[in-house]
């Protein structure tokens, strides 16, 4: 009793607490200057009326006093004013304390289902780094270390942050948090002062620091509350609470922190939780089936497998209810065959949904197994015994139809099954199911391509944005997917004709499977139910759009989807009845979608303002900090350096305005960036109304707001009370009014809009468009020129306001007069000076299809359309043209017809005016491994030309390199050979034609088409005659007696010699004189 009398005694003198006594207390006792003129704060002042007659020293009391104790604060005065709690991130993170009853500790595992000590004010860090010379009391409650938090946190000088003792190097983190300075007693006693956690004893006595040189900026927003480092459960809840979908990681180290603490009421709840937003979560409902099968809640089990079976296709999950129906239907003791038929029923069951995916092999092997061990004896004459034996096939004939991972090991099962029994009869059924097994077997084959690089999980994640990590990845998925699914739709089973629900049953099982991994792609559920309702799937293509909707209630896509289809497919009765029912009805997905978006946008808001609240939170404790450590460098300075101070002081103030302003460019882009997101959101949020307005009207008509029938003003007037509508809204609803009823009050609304976004180029374009269309030209113009006025005001807005003088230039120019033209462009000019006048000029002209002004009419077709050489530069071809044609003879440009191109491959022949038979020698074979030809060659390598006087030319024959024939080919080649060269030596009979020009080789051909124009070289220049001369006289390719591919050392030497070799006259005419020789070096 002696132990309860002086906790009573503590309780009736916290009867009249007032948490703001302290602070009234310090008010009313000014604190005494020193020499120096600075502050000392002296905390036990402020509890002096509860000292203690044999008070030990603050230090002593620290050491004593169990770790849930605390100070008795004084009573406080009415009206005075309530504590203040200083910055978050000052004070570093307290350990959490024990339970304490009676003064003795109380270990509990629970302790996690604490409630969580929130942040400390600096003011009571400071004065559990000076000391408390209060006498400690014991407190009866449970969890002394729980607080209140405190709201409006100011950010304190450096004289608070001084005693902390933190350098100027210190960085803090942005959620590092620090005790608060109220404890909350959940017993309803009044809250005290938390002293239990007292600062180093080096940092008792600490001078305060002098203020700062500028005063630091307040945050606006306030922190969420920090959680003890102990409190794991609460910081996986924050983290669910903030990112529901995006954190899995989250939701299963929850599970998992419930379940290691045999919380399992807990962990059922977050099961709960976690399937409402992951409903085909196959590893988690497999998860937690085992857990209530470890724990034989066979109820629950069962009730987990009738919530989870037909949400998700998962094989494994199929598999667990298959072993929990077998444990439950125990083979070994049934007499009566009742377990058997349950576990066969179920078996069938299984097969009927899941029985056609790839990877359901094994249950098809583990059914087979099953049959076997059923009653009778395969090879048995009684009638059981051929019961089993047809139960055997028909299992193995569905089996290896289906391609899955485990066909081949039952085709050959079946193969032996078959001829076990009797051979004739086993090949038949064999042949029987030959064909439908090798397309089975195709298509695995097919099926290990495709599936190859898919990730089949069952925990979806969010599609990462274009340009971050993982997007590259997840689209891979998405593509992976499709090509199996359109591989899937082009049925390479071949079933469709013969049973077409098979086919749809196949798909929409791999659309499941799909969505399973890529739940929150939006375009994949559109994909399914469209390819539903193409398929007559109506049913399947509706639960589709639901559960899509569900998984993206965001998605723009899926929400319209399914108000269309309930517009086009609902079936209402005639009426107003039936007309408010068809609206509501087709208003739902809408208002699913708009309520997402909404919330999403406020959500973005508030991650704004946290985010620009850690920043400056983190700004001020960095400078608080340093502030701090300048403030105890000066203390330990001598008075000599006094001199430097105002250096110093210049210093400082300089670095904190770079880091004020660094700061300020900081908060400028986290601005920017959530506002591009909130625009987003707003645009969206305007579209999805304008579509609902659009809707409305065709169902309900024009309506009135407040009205039975709201109709599609009832829409517009609800949109403008929620807010957050841009522009475009108002567009919309203008032309609706305008194009639908011709009412005067889309005028209105263009007037009202215009009022509220006055600076709106495109609102601002689409009402001049709209008072075009009126004829009203005098608002036009007036609307024009208030926009253009103010949008140019600011040189940042020029850019903007293009458009309207694009539009209007143009308005001027069809139906405006001269002088109204040439002023326009005239401001165009001076506001937009990168235009070229001659744009502006023929825009007047122009239309969006015709241009006039730059047609360019062909006069001549002879200067105009001169066709360019193929496989040439166009500056190329025209000199080699020309050079080619004086040097090669002028015969080959007057006989030419004009529609014929020259080519470089094979000059022209002339075409002889006489045909002339002479006996001459041909040529001899040994410069080239390929026979001359003997008749004259055309133009076209390809085909000889077409040409009146063509019957005087011999047929061509394309020249063929040499054959390495044997046998009677190569006698003849050989006979050949040896008549050509004695006809060289001692003279023949052959008749030859005209001596023709050598053609080039092609691979003098393919240099000359690589090689630039002359006009394009700068520095060197080439006589385009030299060259082509010294090109035409080069002996290539080598004699058939030179190796064709020569090293680097004696691969000059053939082509010097080939041009040290002059060439018989005969063959090659006369050879080159001084002046090619001068040409050529000349070139060189």
């Amino acid at each position: 009793m002696a132990d309860i009398d002086p906790e009573l005694a503590f309780l009736e003198s916290q009867n009249d607490y007032d948490p703001a006594a302290v602070y009234s207390h310090m008010a009313e006792h000014p604190v005494p200057q020193d020499d120096d003129d600075e502050e000392e704060y002296d905390p036990s002042r402020a509890f002096a009326a509860y000292d203690a007659p044999g008070a030990h020293s603050p230090s002593d009391q620290s050491a004593s006093m169990p770790e849930s104790a605390a100070n008795t604060p004084p009573a406080a005065a009415a009206g005075s004013l309530k504590p203040q709690p200083a910055d978050a991130s000052a004070a570093p993170t307290p350990s959490k304390q024990p339970r304490t009853m009676g003064g003795f500790v109380v270990e509990s595992e629970d302790e996690d289902d604490e409630p969580v000590s929130q942040p400390q004010s600096a003011e009571t860090a400071l004065l559990h780094a000076s000391g408390v010379s209060g006498s400690p009391q014991r407190s009866l409650t449970h969890t002394p270390s729980n607080t209140l938090p405190s709201q409006n946190v100011p950010v304190h000088s450096a004289q608070d942050q001084g005693a902390r003792g933190v350098s100027s190097s210190t960085s803090v983190a942005v959620n590092d948090t620090a005790p608060t300075f109220a404890s909350a007693v959940p017993n309803g006693a009044p809250p005290v002062p938390d002293t239990t956690k007292l600062a180093t004893p080096a940092l008792v006595k600490v001078e305060s620091a002098r203020q700062p040189t500028a005063p630091i900026k307040p945050v606006a927003a306030s922190l969420p509350k920090a959680r003890l480092p102990q409190d794991r459960v609460g910081m996986l809840e924050d983290r669910i609470a903030e990112d529901p979908r995006g954190d899995i990681e989250a939701w299963l180290s929850l599970i998992e922190e419930h379940r290691r603490r045999h919380k399992y009421d807990d962990a059922r709840a977050v099961y709960d939780r976690f399937f409402k937003v992951f409903p085909s979560a196959g590893e988690q409902w497999v998860e937690f089936v085992n857990m209530e099968t470890e724990l034989d809640e066979f109820a629950k089990v069962e009730a987990l497998f009738g919530r989870s079976i037909l949400q998700s296709p998962y094989i494994s999950l199929w598999t667990s209810y298959i072993d929990y129906i077998r444990r439950r239907n125990n083979l070994n003791t049934d007499q009566s065959g009742q377990a058997r038929q349950i576990i066969t029923q179920v078996y069938e069951f299984v097969l009927q949904n899941v029985g056609i995916d790839f990877a359901s092999g094994r249950i098809w092997l583990d059914y087979i197994e099953l049959a076997k061990t059923g009653p009778g004896m395969v090879g048995g004459s009684s009638w059981q015994d051929h019961q089993k034996v047809d139960t055997l096939r028909k299992i193995y004939q569905r089996a290896v139809s289906v391609p899955t991972t485990a066909t081949l090991e039952i085709w050959r099962e079946y193969d032996r099954f078959e001829m076990g029994q009797n051979k004739a009869t086993g090949r038949k059924y064999l042949q029987e199911k030959s064909s439908a097994y090798m397309t089975a077997r195709s298509a695995i084959n097919v099926l290990e391509n495709i599936t190859k690089g898919v990730h089949r999980t069952t925990l979806p994640k969010l599609p990462p944005a274009a340009g971050f990590d993982g997007h590259d990845d997840y689209m891979n998925q998405v593509q992976l997917w499709k090509n199996w699914i359109r591989w899937e739709k082009d049925d390479p089973l071949m079933i469709q004709d013969i049973d077409k629900a098979l086919h749809g049953k196949r798909v929409i099982l791999l659309y499941k499977n799909a969505l399973m991994a890529l739940r929150f792609w939006p375009e994949l559920w559109y994909d399914a139910a469209e390819w539903c309702f193409q398929n007559g799937l109506q049913t399947e293509g509706d639960e589709f759009l639901k559960n899509g909707v569900e998984a993206n209630p965001e998605s723009c896509l899926l929400a319209f989807k399914r108000a269309h289809q309930i517009e086009l497919t609902g079936q209402f009765e005639e009426g107003e009845a039936g007309i408010v029912r068809k609206g509501e009805a087709v208003r739902e997905p809408f208002n699913t979608v708009l309520d997402a978006l909404y919330d999403l946008t406020n959500k973005t808001k508030k991650r704004e303002e946290l985010a620009l609240a850690r920043t400056k939170e983190v700004f001020a404790a960095q400078q608080a900090a340093e502030d701090a450590a300048r403030a105890n460098g000066d203390r330990k300075s001598d008075d000599g350096y006094g001199g430097y101070e105002d250096d110093e002081a210049e210093e400082a103030a300089k670095r904190l305005k770079e880091k004020q302003d660094a700061l300020d460019r900081q908060l400028k882009a986290i601005s920017a960036g959530y506002a591009a997101q909130t625009q987003l959101l707003k645009k969206t949020l305007s579209y999805a109304w304008i579509a609902l307005m659009r809707t409305m009207r065709r169902i309900q008509g024009k309506g009135a707001p407040g009205g039975a029938i709201p109709g599609f003003r009832g829409v517009f007037a609800e949109a403008r009370k929620k807010g957050k509508l841009l522009s475009d809204a108002y567009v919309v609803s203008a032309l609706i009014e305008h194009h639908c009823y011709q009412d005067p009050a889309a005028t209105k609304i263009f007037d009202r809009g215009l009022k509220l976004f006055p600076d709106d180029e495109h609102f601002a374009l689409e009402y001049i468009k709209h008072l075009v269309k009126l004829n009203d030209a005098t608002n036009a113009r007036a609307v024009f020129e208030t926009v253009v006025n103010r949008l140019t005001k600011a040189p940042e807005g020029v850019a903007r306001a293009k458009s309207l003088f694009v539009f209007f230039h143009n308005y001027e120019s069809e139906y405006g007069e001269l002088a109204q033209i040439i002023k326009l462009e005239k401001r165009m000019s001076e506001l937009f000076p990168e235009d070229p006048q001659l744009h502006l000029f023929t825009q007047r002209f122009a239309t969006t299809t015709f241009d006039p002004t730059t047609v360019r009419p062909v006069i001549s077709q002879k200067t105009q359309m001169r066709p360019v050489m193929p496989g040439m530069g166009h500056g190329m071809g025209q000199h080699m043209g020309q050079n080619m044609g004086h040097n090669m003879g002028h015969n080959m440009g007057h006989h030419m017809p004009p529609h014929v191109v020259p080519s470089v491959e094979e000059p022209p022949a002339p075409l002889p005016q006489q045909q002339v038979h002479e006996r001459r020698p041909s040529p001899a074979p040994i410069h080239s491994p390929r026979l001359q030809p003997l008749l004259p060659v055309t133009n076209s390598p390809k085909r000889p030309l077409e040409d009146a006087d063509a019957d005087m030319v011999p047929p061509r024959k394309m020249p063929r390199g040499e054959s390495p024939l044997k046998g009677a080919a190569g006698r003849r080649l050989d006979a050949a050979r040896r008549n050509m060269a004695r006809i060289e030596v001692g003279g023949g009979n052959t008749p030859v034609g005209p001596p023709q020009p050598q053609p080039l080789p092609r691979e003098l051909n393919f240099l000359l088409g690589i090689i630039p124009p002359a006009h394009t070289y700068r520095e060197t220049r080439f006589k385009a005659e030299g060259l082509v001369n010294v090109l035409r006289n080069v002996t290539l390719p080598l004699t058939p007696g030179q190796p064709s591919v020569p090293n680097a050392a004696s691969q000059q030497a053939p082509v010097q010699r080939s041009m040290q070799q002059q060439p018989p006259q005969q063959q090659w005419g006369q050879p080159p004189n001084n002046d090619m020789q001068a040409q050529f070096r000349g070139w060189q």
